[in-house]
C-alpha cells in the first residue's frame, strides 16, 4: 500500500531509524520511510476525522437551536 508523502515533516528517516534502533528494531531506510508514511497518514486521517465530527456536531447544534 502506498501512502501519499507529506512534503513537510518534522521527523526524518534517519531520526526514525535511530529511535527504532534504540528500541531494539533494525529497519532499512526504505522500511523507515514506509513506517513514517503510514504514521503521517494515520495522523492526517485522525485530524481530518476530528474536524469532520466537530463540523457535524456544530451543524446538529445549529439545527436544534432553530427548531
Amino acid at each position: 500500500m502506498k501512502f501519499e508523502s507529506c512534503e513537510k515533516r518534522n521527523v526524518t528517516t534517519e531520526q526514525a531509524i535511530k529511535l527504532l534502533r534504540e528500541q531494539g528494531y533494525e529497519v532499512t531506510e526504505e522500511q523507515a520511510t514506509q513506517i513514517l508514511d503510514f504514521l503521517y497518514f494515520l495522523g492526517k486521517l485522525s485530524v481530518d476525522q476530528y474536524f469532520k465530527n466537530k463540523q457535524q456536531e456544530t451543524t446538529k447544534e445549529q439545527t436544534n437551536e432553530t427548531s
